[in-house]
């Protein structure tokens, strides 16, 4: 908003703006003028026509009797005599006590025995003005003429040269200097005489002598004091402590070492550096708290000053006030706490006067949120200390400073909560970590009495684990045991939340049940400690001193206890951890992402060993993909592989440099963690496996052997429908009879294959179970016949007989009929499953020899076998057997066949031929088996 012009007066006649001003004169005798003037304030002159001064006013600077009788020229130096109609004249004036002060010379009106009224604009009232603000300076401010001489001094230049400002105008600067000072600050007062814009600045080195001392060195900053016209009054000089400076650079290089440990001892060479400027008895560095609500003293001075609690104490509401002024100290203690702390017993307030201090000064440091922490300087002095002392400790760059004290303790906070994760992480024994980190908390803290009770869900019951106590009579009694569902721990147990008595026994404050041994405790504070998701301890604090817990501690604690917590978990994992790597029979490998092995469990090491493979060095961690077969490209796609692994069968070099087959398993870790790990199962420690695969190779085996014959069983039954269709269109009855007898022949042919598996093994099973039937008459032909007649057409056409084979006068011998028709039956089936050409035939070929009888099945030269049969590295891999030994027993169940021959007394001749070793469990040849020869004994007479 700008200013609003004031009217003009109604009545006053306006002139034209065109029109010269006229002279106007007044009557009366020049002094009478002059007192009647200075009555109402008017500073002024009364010139003859000579420029004599005939009277002045009485409220002008210099006496009159200074002025009376003299030539306004010399006393204001004009160059020419004032005229009306000159306007304002800007002149210079030598005051009272020497200094040349700037004015301005009005020619205001004639009287009528001619003389002339001057105005006179002096500059006096500004100069003192600018005076009083040098007044407030930290600094040494001088006014020079232009010889060096002193025409003002403030306070503290009067308190740097030792001597009284009343003393010091008149004298020369240079004097109290060196006597070498004299020419440089000379030729300095020149050269900003030289200056025309008035802006120079000319700095000179000097010294000001102390008696048995070292000279204190300065700095003498002078600059150009021009008056409202341009012309030089003199010059501004200041002296800037050398000292300051040092100190200064001193608290940053110090605040920067770190060749200096923490920021207490840091602390304290900066308050040594600070004494050098400003005197103290006592400092104290403290942090604030909810809004200038709290304070906490976190470093004291000197040390072992003990009257300074080591904890949060409330502030009344008017420091907010006191801080926000800007005149952050204080004269007189006492007087100071009348005026602004109406609320007797402050604490803060008690810690001040019972060290007798009686005046302070207070840097306090701000940020974007408030004010955050202080550095008050006291002293016993009344009056020790004013707005030039803070000054100082702003012109220092304190506030920086501090602040990185407070991270530096905030992050020891935090280092302290890791310190005691870690302890607990990697505790031997948690008991013992237990007994240590109650008694570090304690101290950390400085808490009377502190307590880790252990919850024994079981008994229901609260138990001491460990506790640390300042005094014995805070202590508990041993073994102290208190009930889950009583007193603060229940609540805090039943709530699940920290809880906090202010104030023991007073009705006021909640007490949450407070109870248990009589102690002179008077605040007291529980929290609960998670495991796994539950409650597993509470730590209980106390106190001596009501109100004692504040929220910063809340804070800090919860966020020891979460750490804690954290410690705790990663014990729990870990201990989880060796437990199942040392008892699992799993190989358990963690690798990296790159295949780089991290580390095994037991198992793995005597599974696959230590040692380094591949020509690689004792210190070069082992890849994953060491362990596998050279060559063995199926073994490195699954261990490099990206994709999931579940269970694949893939065969290892183990410790011995052996084969052997396992059962991997690949589980990926978070992706920040790069790491997975692998599972091995060794194959040939899998009873359980071996009999799963055993029995799903079975259940396929079969499912693959009926599935045709089934399904088209199922499909000419869906055809006997059509055959109602066809009599209800006319069809003859006899046709459609033959039809119908045709498709029944063609499903039980077909359900009869399907049978034949089944058969198979319902008799292997009920062989292992039967004892052994009556032998009879067996007319080998007939039994063949009857087998090949069972089965489908399609079948019938692909068997083709040699010999008599199909005659029912053959050969006879002496057996169970229906053990050999199941033999027979499994050694067709099978050559008709394996026949892969057209052309190809089933052969059965019944002969007779002087050896007995000779039945050979097999398949015709149009049959194609594959050459090169798959190899493993492990050819009596327990799982492969198993697999063989499934297909084996549902195909065509060769070990049945053996025992039904040797059984009638005869021999089997295989194609390949059967192994000498003796049968192992779920053990089989490698098939397929190409051609089958029963020798039987014929039936006797």
């Amino acid at each position: 908003m700008t200013e609003m012009e004031p009217e003009p007066y109604r009545d006053t006649p306006t002139l034209p703006r065109d029109a010269a001003l006229r002279e106007f004169s007044l009557s009366g005798e020049p002094g009478e003028v002059a007192r009647v003037l200075s009555r109402v304030g008017v500073p002024c002159l009364v010139l003859a026509a000579t420029g004599e001064i005939m009277a002045a006013s009485s409220v002008l600077p210099l006496a009159r009797d200074a002025l009376a009788g003299r030539l306004a020229s010399q006393v204001y130096g004009l160059a020419k005599p004032l005229r009306m109609g000159d306007g304002a004249v800007d002149v210079v004036y030598r005051g009272a006590g020497g200094a040349r002060v700037p004015a301005q010379l009005i020619p205001l009106c004639t009287l009528d025995s001619g003389e002339l009224i001057v105005l006179v604009n002096d500059g006096t009232p500004f100069r003192e003005a600018e005076a009083h603000r040098f007044a407030r300076t930290p600094y040494a401010v001088f006014r020079l003429d232009m010889q060096g001489v002193i025409r003002f001094a403030n306070p503290e230049a009067a308190r740097t040269l030792g001597l009284p400002r009343d003393a010091l105008c008149g004298t020369r600067l240079a004097a109290h200097f060196r006597p070498s000072d004299g020419g440089p600050v000379q030729r300095a007062i020149v050269r900003c005489m030289e200056d025309t814009e008035g802006d120079a600045m000319v700095a000179v080195t000097i010294a000001i002598p102390v008696p048995d001392d070292a000279d204190r060195q300065f700095e003498l900053v002078m600059t150009p004091d021009p008056a409202p016209n341009g012309q030089l009054l003199g010059v501004i000089a200041v002296i800037q402590s050398r000292t300051l400076e040092s100190v200064r650079d001193e608290i940053r290089r110090i605040a920067l070492d770190p060749a200096i440990g923490g920021w207490r001892a840091k602390l304290d060479r900066i308050l040594e550096q600070i004494r050098r400027l400003i005197p103290f008895e006592h400092a104290v560095f403290g942090i604030y708290g909810n809004d200038v609500s709290l304070f906490r003293a976190i470093a004291v001075r000197p040390e072992g000053v003990e009257l300074w609690p080591a904890r949060w104490m409330d502030l009344p509401p008017t420091i907010r006030a006191f801080l926000d002024s800007g005149r952050t100290w204080v004269d007189k203690i006492g007087a100071f706490v009348r005026k602004n702390m109406p609320e007797p017993g402050n604490e803060v307030v008690r810690c001040y006067q019972d060290l007798g201090i009686e005046a302070s000064v207070t840097l306090p440091v701000t940020r974007a949120d408030g004010y955050s922490s202080a550095l008050s300087l006291c002293s016993r002095q009344p009056g020790a200390y004013g707005e030039r002392h803070l000054e100082m400790l702003r012109t220092l760059d304190l506030e920086p400073v501090l602040m990185r004290f407070e991270k530096e303790r905030d992050d020891e906070r935090a280092e302290f909560a890791d310190s005691l994760r870690r302890k607990v992480m990697a505790a031997a024994s948690l008991r013992q970590a237990a007994d240590e980190i109650i008694v570090q908390l304690a101290q950390h803290f400085s808490w009377d009495h502190v307590a880790l009770y252990r919850v024994n869900r079981q008994d229901n019951r609260f138990e001491v684990v460990t506790q640390h106590s300042l005094a014995p009579a805070y202590a508990l009694p041993p073994g102290y045991q208190q009930p889950t569902d009583q007193g603060m721990l229940g609540a805090t147990l039943a709530q699940g939340r920290l809880l906090a008595v202010d104030d023991i026994g007073n009705p006021i404050y909640a007490q949450h049940g407070y109870g248990g041994p009589k102690r002179p405790l008077r605040s007291a504070m529980t929290v609960p400690i998670h495991l796994n998701g539950r409650i597993r301890w509470l730590l209980d604090v106390e106190s001596s001193v009501s109100h004692a817990f504040k929220g910063p501690d809340i804070d800090d604690l919860l966020q020891i206890i979460a750490s804690l917590e954290e410690g705790l978990a990663q014990h729990l994992l870990n201990q989880t951890k060796q437990s199942l790597m040392a008892e699992t029979e799993q190989a358990v490998v963690f690798v990296g992402r790159e295949g780089a092995v991290i580390e095994m469990n037991r198992v793995a090491t005597d599974m696959l060993g230590a040692e380094p493979r591949r020509g690689r060095s004792q210190a070069e961690s082992p890849s994953i993909t060491d362990y596998a077969i050279v060559g063995d490209e199926a073994t490195l796609g699954v261990l490099t592989s990206t994709f999931t692994v579940k269970r694949e069968r893939i065969e290892l070099l183990d410790s011995t440099g052996q084969p052997r087959s396992v059962l991997a398993t690949r589980t990926d870790l978070d992706p920040s963690l790069d790491m997975s790990i692998w599972f091995f199962t060794d194959i040939a420690d899998l009873g359980w496996a071996r009999d799963l695969r055993y029995l799903r190779e079975t259940v396929a085996e079969v499912a693959r052997q009926t599935r045709t014959s089934l399904s088209l069983a199922c499909s000419l039954t869906s055809q006997t429908v059509l055959l109602h269709d066809d009599a209800r269109q006319g069809t003859p009855a006899d046709v459609v009879a033959a039809q119908a007898h045709d498709l029944s022949q063609r499903i039980v042919a077909e359900i009869g294959k399907a049978d034949i598996t089944f058969e198979r093994l319902a008799s292997a099973s009920e062989s292992r179970r039967r004892t052994r039937a009556t032998h009879s008459d067996v007319e080998l032909g007939a039994r063949l016949q009857e087998v090949v007649t069972a089965l489908p057409a399609r079948d019938q056409r692909r068997i083709a007989f040699a010999n008599h084979t199909a005659s029912r006068d053959g050969p006879t011998v002496s057996g169970d009929a229906q053990a050999l028709a199941a033999a027979f039956r499994s050694m067709i089936d099978y050559l008709l499953r394996c026949r892969n050409a057209d052309d190809a035939r089933v052969t059965v070929d019944l002969d007779t020899g002087p050896d007995g009888c000779e039945i050979r099945f097999a398949l015709s030269e149009e049959q194609v076998w594959e050459s090169d049969p798959p190899v493993h590295a492990v050819p009596d891999d327990a799982l492969l057997n198993a697999e063989r030994a499934a297909h084996d027993g549902a195909s065509i169940a060769i070990t049945q066949i053996q025992e039904t021959v040797i059984d009638h007394g005869g021999a089997l001749v295989t194609d390949p031929p059967l192994s000498d070793a003796p049968p192992q469990a779920y053990e089989s040849v490698t098939p397929p088996w190409r051609a089958f020869t029963l020798i039987l004994p014929l039936r006797a007479g």
